[in-house]
């Protein structure tokens, strides 16, 4: 897929970020390794001489070749990694009650960001990083750190819907996390779909002030993509598929 900039968000399926945050939790997976060559070529011959945004369009975002065929799937360390990056974004946010202030300045942003790290450094004992590691999301990502970061916010119905944010993403968290859902957390499992409505929907409600039109990649698959994965495979969290960790599914039988 194109970079960041990309209109396109998903490698699973075909959704633009517009279309991702509309309609948050119902997609499936389209993707397919052979479809990614075919895109890759017309993207490369451009058979109908088309213009670069028509084009583009036709490839839905597919503008090299991929060399190694992957299950399309999701990594469960990088699910971890970019919500925890989000949700550390939200708790600045609500420092800095954007939901009022949208036009803050940066200073002002620096100023929320300095604010939340000494606090999580005072309360939680999490020392301020570069970028999100699976470390720092795992301790960020707990009921403990949404109570402290409660406590720098003034507004009681704020702090009840990021108490009820952190809730839900809690408990959708072990079923993608878990080798085997259907055995290690039955009841979450069946419960998932439930969680990540209702947790859309708290997104589009309360925080809309940031997902009005977008959405990030990672809480578009997961709350999207996650139980047709796990229909399938059977388990997320057995297996990495991003960077790195692509190793074990080189391997897999």
């Amino acid at each position: 897929l194109e970079a960041s900039g990309s209109i396109f968000i998903c490698t699973l399926c075909d959704a633009t970020r517009l279309e991702a945050s509309q309609n948050l939790v119902f997609h499936s997976i389209t993707r397919s390794h052979t479809e990614n060559l075919q895109r890759y070529e017309t993207w490369r011959a451009n058979p109908y001489h088309e213009s670069v945004d028509e084009l583009r369009d036709r490839v839905k975002g597919v503008s090299a070749k991929p060399f190694i065929e992957t299950l399309p799937s999701i990594d469960a360390l990088h699910c971890d990694i970019g919500n925890a990056a989000e949700f550390y974004k939200i708790f600045q946010l609500e420092i800095g009650e954007a939901y009022k202030n949208p036009n803050a300045t940066k200073e002002e942003r620096k100023k929320w960001s300095t604010i939340l790290d000494k606090h999580l450094r005072k309360k939680m004992n999490l020392k301020p990083i570069m970028r999100m590691n699976g470390n720092f999301a795992r301790k960020l990502m707990s009921k403990e750190t949404v109570e402290a970061v409660c406590e720098l916010l003034h507004c009681e119905e704020r702090k009840v819907a990021l108490k009820e944010l952190m809730d839900l993403y809690l408990n959708m968290k072990p079923v993608w996390r878990s080798s085997c859902p259907a055995k290690e957390c039955p009841e979450l499992l069946c419960q998932y779909s439930y969680h990540s409505q209702r947790f859309a929907e708290v997104l589009s409600t309360k925080f809309k002030y940031r997902y009005d039109g977008k959405i990030t990649n990672y809480f578009h698959k997961t709350l999207a993509h996650v139980p047709e994965i796990i229909e399938r495979d059977g388990s997320i969290g057995a297996w990495a598929s991003e960077g790195n960790e692509s190793g074990n599914k080189l391997f897999r039988r």
